[in-house]
């Protein structure tokens, strides 16, 4: 008896503090129309991002995202094209509303493309809005869409200067940790 009240004693400590440290973790999957991440435009995949952050209901959040993948290639000449893409996203988001309200958002990215033929590095600056559509008390499904500018820089791979802007739709998931 005494096992079982402590444990319930430990578990309302628990979620009451829980409710203090709001800690989340998720991934959003960034799809854009304009300049994407590989240097090309239209419309596409730009990266899939997970994520680490804080987010406290009807005040806002900050997230912390590290997207990265590799792909390789050989051309009709033989050549071999080894490419290692990384992104290191940070994003702040107001709300005056609680779950599934609206908030607005503000996005810094740094971007690398590490090749065989060269590397690349550029930052991207992005606004826009979005909400959440709580699936459960501890989940969320995320919907934002934002307009991103990305500064202009040499692309090696591509062999051309990169430089411009992209409407940006992301979608992925929440949970909350506490």
């Amino acid at each position: 008896m005494k096992q079982i009240f402590c444990i319930l004693a430990l578990l309302f400590v628990t979620s009451a503090f829980a409710q203090k440290l709001p800690f989340v973790v998720g991934a959003v999957a960034e799809t854009g129309y304009g300049i994407l991440s590989d240097g090309t435009d239209g419309a596409g995949l730009n990266r899939m991002t997970p994520f680490i952050g804080a987010w406290i209901n009807e005040i806002g959040y900050c997230r912390l995202g590290y997207g990265l993948y590799n792909y390789s290639r050989t051309d009709a000449d033989g050549e071999h094209l080894s490419v290692k893409s990384r992104a290191f996203n940070v994003t702040l988001g107001a709300s005056l509303g609680g779950p599934g309200r609206p908030y607005l958002i503000g996005s810094f990215s740094r971007a690398k493309q590490l090749a065989n033929i060269g590397d690349v590095t550029w930052n991207e600056w992005g606004v826009g809005g979005g909400a959440t559509f709580q699936m459960l008390p501890t989940a969320a499904i995320v919907t934002e869409l934002e307009y991103r500018w990305i500064r202009s820089h040499y692309d090696p791979v591509k062999e051309l200067r990169v430089g411009g802007t992209r409407l940006q739709f992301n979608v992925g998931f929440v949970v909350y940790v506490y």
